[in-house]
């Protein structure tokens, strides 16, 4: 381990956080958007023709349900495996961009290729494409995402430069997200010009796939691992080291309160459009403006959070942002349906809450990891940073995929204004497993991870 490395400068550290918004990005493209293009939101048509059956299987489940969950699962399982693997990886060119590049543009083809299927209509093969391309996909991006998001405990210098480019992480991370939110405005703007809602579709996902493999190839060109990144070259076998992240028990409880959160949150981030549509009585667009409500008030709160961390503790703030999160879940069943409060004032609501909800959960959580990889590898000398990324990306995509199960599924339940039981109630599951991840957070012991380098 070099502890004479140079500091990344400001530039570096920008560069190197616009590859999250890159993986961001096409996150979006690859999980967000399947609901939308698949079952597209007010009363079923948006005008993109049906490529799957969008009824229920087996009474509950959906085909787009069932392919997003299965990507997700079968993504989880692999996190661990490849993020072990670049902890041992020897490459002169870098243990974690080699990688990195590998995985960048397949990810990014194989999230627009889901918006693809090779058949006219509602076809067998066009389930089967789904399920490829949503695998495909899943696994190249992993390759990205695990060696990137274990050099943030490398590039670090120390705890407080780790929570900075944490911070710039999540900046990024928003951005990315508000860029997703963005299809459905530039969807709107391409069938204004007499394109037809699938077309103008996939030219909006093919605008923000461009960029999302731009940002992903930066900091693989413009970052030098080896001469920056502190750690060595891991001898542990990829799930030896999973198992060796486990005995951390702080880890183990950061872990739990994670899953809690990824899982609710996402149900925000698939259901945000049939919020606007089937609640608010809004066009799709105005998702876009909202999200971008939330991400922008998001970045005003950055400087708190980090300045309260450093002062109070990140479990404490981390804490507050899980009651916010709380607040906007349980308002959710009662948008629209209290007689008198314009829909103005439930946006405004959303976006305040959620604001700050989102700015504590894309800074700390990943800055928290970091900070208890760093003190494994500087008091064991075990550079595994990889695999204490694998298992937190494990408990996140194991939480997605439960939600992008759950949530078509509610769909069915009714997506008007005047049938909407199942949106309302995706509020009050959310809602409830939120405010159980904050009661798991309560056992997480900060003293000494909180003090070390």
């Amino acid at each position: 381990m070099n502890a004479e490395r140079p500091r990344l400068s400001l530039s570096l550290k920008i560069i190197f956080a616009c590859g999250q918004f890159g993986w961001s990005l096409t996150t979006f493209l690859a999980n967000n958007l399947l609901a939308y293009f698949f079952i597209p939101p007010e009363t079923g048509e948006a005008g993109i023709p049906a490529f799957i059956p969008r009824g229920s299987l087996a009474g509950f489940f959906t085909v787009v349900g069932l392919a997003a969950f299965s990507a997700r699962l079968f993504d989880a399982v692999n996190d661990p495996l490849i993020a072990g693997l670049s902890d041992r990886s020897r490459s002169r060119y870098g243990r974690r961009r080699t990688f990195m590049v590998i995985g960048a543009v397949p990810a990014v083809l194989l999230a627009l290729a889901q918006f693809y299927p090779p058949a006219q209509g509602i076809a067998p093969i066009n389930t089967l494409w789904l399920f490829a391309t949503a695998l495909g996909g899943t696994v190249c991006l992993t390759m990205y995402v695990m060696p990137y998001n274990a050099l943030i405990a490398e590039l670090g210098a120390d705890s407080q430069d780790r929570l900075f480019l944490s911070a710039l992480t999540s900046v990024t991370w928003a951005l990315g997200f508000a860029a997703g939110n963005s299809l459905y405005a530039i969807k709107d703007a391409f069938q204004s010009t007499g394109s037809s809602p699938l077309d103008a579709f996939r030219a909006a996902a093919l605008i923000l796939g461009g960029a999302a493999a731009f940002a992903m190839f930066l900091p693989i060109l413009f970052i030098n691992e080896r001469k920056y990144a502190s750690g060595g070259v891991s001898e542990a076998p990829a799930y030896s080291a999973v198992r060796e992240a486990l005995t951390d028990k702080p880890f183990r409880v950061l872990v739990g309160a994670s899953f809690l959160y990824y899982t609710a949150n996402t149900f925000l981030e698939i259901g945000i459009a049939y919020y606007v549509t089937a609640l608010m009585g809004m066009p799709d667009s105005q998702a876009f403006a909202l999200a971008g409500a939330i991400f922008g008030l998001s970045f005003l709160w950055y400087p708190a959070v980090m300045k309260a961390a450093g002062k109070l503790g990140k479990k404490r703030v981390l804490s507050m942002g899980f009651i916010a999160q709380v607040a906007v879940f349980a308002v959710i069943p009662f948008v629209g349906a209290i007689p008198g409060i314009p829909v103005f004032v439930w946006m405004v609501f959303i976006a305040s809450f959620q604001s700050a909800a989102s700015a504590a959960f894309g800074i700390l959580p990943t800055a928290m990891v970091a900070d208890a990889a760093r003190l494994r590898s500087e008091t064991k000398g075990l550079s595994i940073e990889g695999a204490y990324f694998g298992v937190n990306s494990f408990a996140m995509k194991l939480a997605v995929s439960a939600a992008n199960l759950a949530f078509p599924s509610l769909l069915l339940l009714g997506r008007s204004a005047e049938r909407s039981a199942g949106i309302r109630l995706s509020g009050v599951m959310a809602a409830a497993l939120t405010l159980l991840g904050w009661f798991v957070l309560r056992g997480y012991e900060e003293k000494g991870i909180r003090g070390g380098k």
